[in-house]
C-alpha cells in the first residue's frame, strides 16, 4: 500500500473527460475516413476472376463419372449460377443507385437484399445444397468453413452474416468471386484426388518492358486500348490475353505486333503478355461515362438567378441523345458547356440522361441573393432615367418586378405616394412625375421581384432619383 497513489476526485473526474474526449475524437476520425482502401477490392476482382476462369475451365474438362461424380458437379455448376444472380443483382442496384465514389462504402445492399432480403436466404440454400452433395461424394463436411464459419471470439455466425454483414458495396463483387473460388477448389480436389497445383511463376508489370508501348492507365467508355509489342529475334513465341481472354493483333510489320481492344463495359481490366514462358501484366480502369468537369473555368458554388456555365470533359460523356434535367434549375446544353441558372437557394442535383434514361447526377449549391437591382427603361428597351420613363426591370432577366411604390418628395417638403402593381408604370404616375417641381427626390421603394420558376420572390434595390 505504502506505493499506492493516490488521486483526487476532482482530478478522477478530469481523467474520465479526457479519456471521453479521446474516444469521441477516435470516433470522428474514423467516421471522417475517406475509405479509399475500399479501392483495393474493386481492382482485386480482375485478378480474381482470371483465377475463377482457370477453375472453371479444369471443372469442365473433368471426364464423366459416376452418379455422385455427376451430381458434385452439377451442383457446384448451379452454386455458381445461384452466386451469379447476386452478382447481377448487386450490377443493377450499383447501376440504378448510381455506387460510385462515397456510395462505395456503404452497405445498403448487403444489408437490405441479402441479410434482409430473398437473396440471404437464397446464398444460405445454396451453400447448404453444395455442402450436402460434397458429403455425399464422399468430401468432409464444410460447414465449419462454409454455413457457420467462427469469427475471432470462437462464436458460430451463420454464413449469410458471416460474409456480408455490414459488408461495404465495394466488397461485394470481390466477396463473391472468394465463394466460387473456394467451391470450385473444393470441387475439382474431390473430384480429381489431389490438390490443385496452380501455376507459378515470375510476373513482372509491363511497364518494366521496353518492347511494349502505348499503355494507358485509364480510358474512358467507348475508347480503343491501343499498344504495340516489338519481338526481338530471341523471343519465340507471343501470346496476348485481356482479362483471361486471347488477343490478336491487328497488323504485324517491322518487327512489330500491333493490338488494339475495346472494352465492353466500365470496369478494370487485366492485360496478361507471355514472352515464351515469361509473363508481363499490365492494369487499366475504364470509366463509366458521366459528368466530369474541367477544374479551371468550373465551380460547384452558383447563385439564385445567377447563369453559371460549367464545362464537362468530353472524354466522359457518353454518345447517344444525352440531356439534362433538374428540379431547382434552369439548364441548357451545347458543346461541353452546362448553363445552369437556380432557383433556389440550397443544395441541388443536376442529372444527365441518356436516350432518357438517367446515368450520372452532380451535386451544386446556390447561394441565396437579398437584393436584386433594378433599372428604370423607356418604351424602347434602355435605361433613361426619368426621361420618358415606362417600367422597371430587373439587371438580370431570370427576375421581374411585379410591383413596387413611388415616394416623390417636393422641395417645399410635400409627400406623395403611389402604389403600382405592375412593372410598367400608370397614367398617374407618369403625370406626377411630369408634375414635381424640379428638385423633387423620387424613391422607387419597396420593389418585389419574382424568379422565372414564379416561386421564387426577393425584394429590388431601391432607386433614388432628383428631377
Amino acid at each position: 500500500m505504502a506505493n499506492t497513489i493516490k488521486i483526487s476526485k476532482a482530478k478522477n473526474l478530469i481523467f474520465k473527460k479526457l479519456s471521453f474526449l479521446y474516444l469521441v475524437f477516435i470516433l470522428f476520425l474514423f467516421l471522417s475516413s475517406p475509405g479509399k482502401f475500399l479501392d483495393h477490392y474493386e481492382n482485386l476482382v480482375p485478378a480474381q476472376e482470371v483465377v475463377l476462369e482457370k477453375l472453371r475451365t479444369q471443372l469442365e474438362e473433368l471426364p464423366e463419372g459416376d452418379s455422385k461424380s455427376q451430381n458434385l458437379k452439377a451442383q457446384t455448376l448451379s452454386s455458381l449460377q445461384k452466386l451469379e444472380e447476386i452478382r447481377t443483382g448487386y450490377y443493377d442496384y450499383r447501376n440504378t443507385n448510381h455506387i460510385a465514389g462515397e456510395k462505395l462504402k456503404e452497405n445498403l445492399f448487403a444489408t437490405n437484399e441479402i441479410i434482409q432480403g430473398s437473396y440471404g436466404t437464397r446464398f444460405q440454400e445454396t451453400l447448404e445444397n453444395f455442402n450436402q452433395a460434397y458429403l455425399e461424394f464422399g468430401g468432409s463436411d464444410l460447414s465449419a468453413e462454409l454455413l457457420s464459419p467462427k469469427d475471432f471470439a470462437d462464436q458460430e455466425i451463420q454464413a449469410r452474416d458471416f460474409f456480408f454483414k455490414e459488408t461495404p458495396n465495394a466488397v461485394i463483387e470481390s466477396v463473391i468471386n472468394h465463394l466460387e473460388t473456394v467451391i470450385l477448389i473444393h470441387s475439382i480436389e474431390a473430384l480429381k484426388g489431389e490438390k490443385i497445383e496452380l501455376l507459378k511463376q515470375e510476373v513482372s508489370e509491363a511497364d518494366q518492358l521496353d518492347l511494349i508501348q502505348n499503355f494507358k492507365k485509364t480510358l474512358s467508355k467507348g475508347e480503343k486500348l491501343l499498344f504495340k509489342v516489338r519481338l526481338p529475334d530471341s523471343i519465340q513465341n507471343l501470346k496476348v490475353l485481356i482479362n483471361g481472354k486471347d488477343l490478336a493483333p491487328f497488323q504485324v510489320d517491322s518487327g512489330f505486333q500491333h493490338f488494339e481492344y475495346l472494352p465492353e463495359a466500365p470496369g478494370n481490366y487485366v492485360v496478361d503478355l507471355y514472352l515464351d514462358e515469361e509473363r508481363f501484366f499490365h492494369n487499366f480502369k475504364v470509366t463509366k461515362p458521366g459528368i466530369k468537369l474541367n477544374r479551371q473555368g468550373s465551380s460547384y458554388l452558383s447563385q439564385v438567378g445567377e447563369t453559371q456555365i460549367l464545362q464537362l470533359n468530353p472524354q466522359y460523356l457518353p454518345e447517344g441523345d444525352l440531356s439534362f434535367v433538374s428540379e431547382h434549375a434552369d439548364l441548357s446544353y451545347e458543346n461541353g458547356l452546362l448553363k445552369i441558372t437556380p432557383y433556389n437557394p440550397g443544395a441541388f442535383d443536376v442529372f444527365m440522361k441518356l436516350d432518357d434514361k438517367k446515368v450520372d447526377s452532380l451535386s451544386l449549391y446556390a447561394k441565396d441573393v437579398n437584393t436584386i437591382d433594378v433599372a428604370l427603361m423607356d418604351i424602347a428597351g434602355k435605361e433613361n432615367g426619368l426621361n420618358q420613363l415606362a417600367y422597371l426591370e430587373a439587371s438580370n432577366p431570370f427576375w421581374q418586378v411585379v410591383n413596387f411604390k413611388l415616394r416623390i418628395k417636393s422641395p417645399g417638403g410635400r409627400d406623395q405616394v403611389f402604389h403600382n402593381a405592375t412593372r410598367f408604370l400608370r397614367s398617374e404616375l407618369k403625370e406626377a412625375i411630369l408634375r414635381a417641381p424640379e428638385g423633387s427626390i423620387m424613391a422607387f421603394e419597396n420593389i418585389k421581384v419574382i424568379g422565372k420558376n414564379g416561386h421564387s420572390y426577393r425584394d429590388g434595390r431601391a432607386i433614388l432619383k432628383m428631377k
